[in-house]
C-alpha cells in the first residue's frame, strides 16, 4: 500500500510515485502495489495501478465513498509505504500531520509495518504538532529522509538515530544515472524554464519583482520564457506575476506531459530553470539543466546548488545570473 499526496495535480508527487513504481518493480517483480491518493482516477491514469481514496480525517471526507474499500485494502495489506514528500511539516498548519499521522495510527492499527522513505521532515512550530508527530514517527519501522536538516528534526523530536535512514528523493529513481549538467552561453537565445507557487509567508511584492526580473533578462538576453504548472493553483501565480509586467505577451505556459519521464523530457528543452517547486530543481537535475532555486522552505535550500532567498528579495539578485 503506497500512500501519499497522489492525484492531487501536483507533478512532484508524480515523479514521486512514478519513480517508486520503477524501483519497486525492478527490485519485486512480484509486488502489486495499491496506491492511496486524492484522486485514485487521475493516478491510475498517469500510473497505470490500482488506486483508492484516502482515509476520512474528516467530517467532509467521512462522507466521501469509497474510502471503506481503502480501509480494507490496508487490512489485508503486507506493507504501508509513503514513497515521499514534505508530508511531515505545520509550515501551511497543522492538517498535514494529521492526515498522515492517522493513515500510520490506522495501519499500525491492523499490525502492518509502515515505512517513511525520501521524507522532508519540516520545522515542526506548534506544540500539539510537536508531541503528535513525535508519537506518531515513533511508531514506524524506519524513515527514509531526503536531506540532513531532516535528520535533525527527527533527532529533536527523540526518534531514535537507528530508525533514521539518509538518502535521496524517489524520483531519482526515474533513471538509471545522472546526466552530465549541460552548460549555457549567457549570449544569444536562453531558453528559461520558471516555476511558482504561493506560499503563506511570501509577501505581493515578491511577485512584482519577479516580473520586474523577467521583463529585463528577456529584454537583454533575447530570452525566452516558458512558465510550467508544477501544482495546481501554480497558474494563478502566473497570471499574477503577468499582471505586473510590460511583455508577458511573449511568455508561454508549458503543459506538463503526465508521465514522470515525460515530464524530464520537456524540461531537457530548456537552457537554465528557476523555480520554486522542489520538483521543477529535481527534474532539472534529471535532465541534465542548471537551476536557481527560490528557498521559500528549507528542502529548497537543502537541495539547490544555487538558491535565493525570498524575504526581502529584489528583482537585481536575479538578473545577475544572467547578466
Amino acid at each position: 500500500m503506497l500512500v501519499g499526496n497522489f492525484g492531487a495535480k501536483n507533478v512532484g508527487d508524480e515523479l514521486i510515485l512514478a519513480g517508486f513504481l520503477k524501483k519497486l518493480g525492478k527490485e519485486l517483480p512480484k509486488a502489486k502495489a495499491v496506491v492511496l491518493g486524492g484522486n485514485p482516477n487521475l493516478v491510475r491514469r498517469f500510473h497505470g495501478v490500482d488506486a483508492l481514496l484516502h482515509l476520512p480525517t474528516g467530517w467532509r471526507s467521512f462522507w466521501k465513498r469509497g474510502w471503506w474499500r481503502s480501509l480494507q485494502a490496508i487490512k489485508k495489506c503486507d506493507a504501508v509505504i509513503f514513497p515521499g514528500g514534505g508530508l511531515f511539516n505545520d509550515e501551511e498548519g497543522f492538517r498535514a500531520i494529521w492526515i498522515w499521522g492517522m493513515h500510520i495510527l490506522i495501519a499500525r492499527y491492523f499490525w502492518k509495518p509502515v515505512f517513511l522513505i525520501g521524507q522532508s521532515i519540516g520545522k515542526i512550530e506548534g506544540e500539539y504538532a510537536k508531541d503528535f508527530a513525535r508519537k506518531i514517527l515513533r511508531k514506524v519501522e524506519w524513515i527514509g529522509v531526503r536531506d540532513t536538516a531532516s535528520v535533525s528534526e527527527l533527532k529533536k523530536l527523540g526518534i531514535a538515530g537507528n530508525k533514521i535512514k539518509q538518502g535521496k528523493d524517489s524520483s531519482f529513481w526515474l533513471i538509471n544515472r545522472l546526466p552530465k549538467m549541460k552548460t549555457w552561453k549567457k549570449n544569444g537565445v536562453v531558453k528559461i524554464l520558471v516555476s511558482m507557487r504561493n506560499f503563506p509567508k511570501i509577501e505581493e511584492e515578491f511577485f512584482e519583482e519577479i516580473a520586474k526580473a523577467l521583463d529585463e533578462i528577456s529584454e537583454k538576453n533575447h530570452a525566452r520564457i516558458s512558465f510550467a504548472n508544477f501544482g495546481k493553483d501554480d497558474r494563478e501565480i502566473w497570471k499574477k506575476i503577468r499582471r505586473n509586467s510590460r511583455n508577458s505577451k511573449f511568455w508561454k505556459i508549458l503543459e506538463l506531459p503526465e508521465s514522470g519521464e515525460g515530464v524530464i523530457r520537456e524540461v531537457k528543452k530548456f537552457d537554465i530553470v528557476v523555480g520554486m517547486r522542489l520538483h521543477s530543481l529535481i527534474a532539472a537535475k534529471l535532465a541534465g539543466v542548471p537551476a536557481i532555486g527560490f528557498a521559500y522552505s528549507r528542502k529548497v535550500k537543502e537541495f539547490a546548488e544555487e538558491s535565493l532567498a525570498i524575504e526581502n528579495f529584489k528583482a537585481e539578485r536575479l538578473i545577475k545570473y544572467f547578466s
